[in-house]
């Protein structure tokens, strides 16, 4: 099982390699940063497209269909339609999501930029966003690629992931030092 993961782990490489250098010999590099944002968050607001790339079941050709239909929807340029299109025609719809991620992973690593990700309860403002890309651009000397994403389960404050750094103030956290150090007053 292990040898099958690393297997698919070399597949997804492959293909965001690719789905890169075709990027960039196209130019469209922006452009197709864009359309893999909107790839990712379709797939994770919908269950029912994650059930129909990732079932075996589907058909090669259903399965080319709805990612196809979803990418046109989405306006998706036409290098991320044909390049999805030869994805799934090789029966690797099931790692799309993988490849969006690595994609933007080795984006950030081509432009020479860190890759940042704050996670808050609700939606900071763009303001507010802009003036964190500037405080951990300052700080680390380098270019900033902010994610922002919701989650409400840190219910409240923020965490923000600056590579393999974490700075943790969200509430969530905070209660949970408390369980842990009133554990040892009982």
């Amino acid at each position: 099982m292990a040898n099958d993961s690393k297997n698919i782990g070399s597949v997804v490489e492959r293909y965001s390699k690719a789905l890169l250098e075709l990027a960039i010999e196209n130019k469209s590099l922006d452009t197709i940063h864009n359309d893999v944002l909107k790839i990712i968050d379709i797939l994770e607001s919908s269950n029912d497209f994650n059930r129909v790339i990732k079932s075996p079941i589907i058909s090669r050709d259903d399965q080319s269909l709805v990612i196809n239909s979803i990418l046109n929807k989405i306006s998706a340029s036409e290098t991320v339609i044909k390049f999805f299109a030869v994805v799934s025609s090789n029966r690797r719809s099931f790692i799309i999501d993988r490849i969006c991620y690595r994609f933007l992973e080795m984006e950030v690593k081509h432009k020479g930029e860190i890759r940042a990700e704050l996670l808050s309860t609700e939606t900071p403002s763009e303001d507010d966003l802009k003036k964190i890309e500037q405080i951990i651009k300052k700080s680390m000397g380098a270019d900033v690629s902010l994610i922002s994403k919701v989650d409400a389960t840190i219910i409240g404050g923020y965490i923000l992931n600056i590579g393999s750094v974490m700075l943790d103030g969200s509430v969530r956290s905070k209660l949970q030092g408390l369980k842990v150090s009133m554990k040892g007053i009982k």
